[in-house]
């Protein structure tokens, strides 16, 4: 449990840009009055459309580091063909062939 002054201070920092990053894993913490950063995320979106993006920004502790993305597309309607079709700036982009209301979870790291 990290515990800071309230003034929304990530609960790890970095000082400079690091060029190659290997088994580095920070997850399952939990803060009080910090906000917390990972490499591991969840992250979910719904609506109606052919696109979703879930954006963890405010998550991940390094830019444009997702390796592995893993998601489903949950709807009550016929089932779309569906496919990951980017992931860039922290983001990641889900498109079906067809509009309908459906739910995405991603979990990424």
């Amino acid at each position: 449990m990290f515990s800071g002054s309230g003034k929304g201070i990530d609960i790890v920092q970095i000082n400079r840009n690091f060029g190659n990053i290997y088994q580095v894993v920070i997850d399952q913490n939990n803060a009080r009055g910090m906000n917390l950063k990972a490499t591991v995320a969840r992250g979910f979106t719904q609506g109606n459309g052919t696109l979703w993006s879930v954006d963890f920004n405010w998550a991940l502790l390094f830019p444009n580091r997702i390796r592995h993305v893993q998601y489903s597309l949950s709807t009550s309607e016929s089932f779309p063909n569906h496919v990951l079709q980017n992931v860039s700036g922290n983001r990641v982009l889900v498109e079906s062939n067809v509009a309908m209301p459906d739910d995405v979870y991603v979990t990424i790291n």
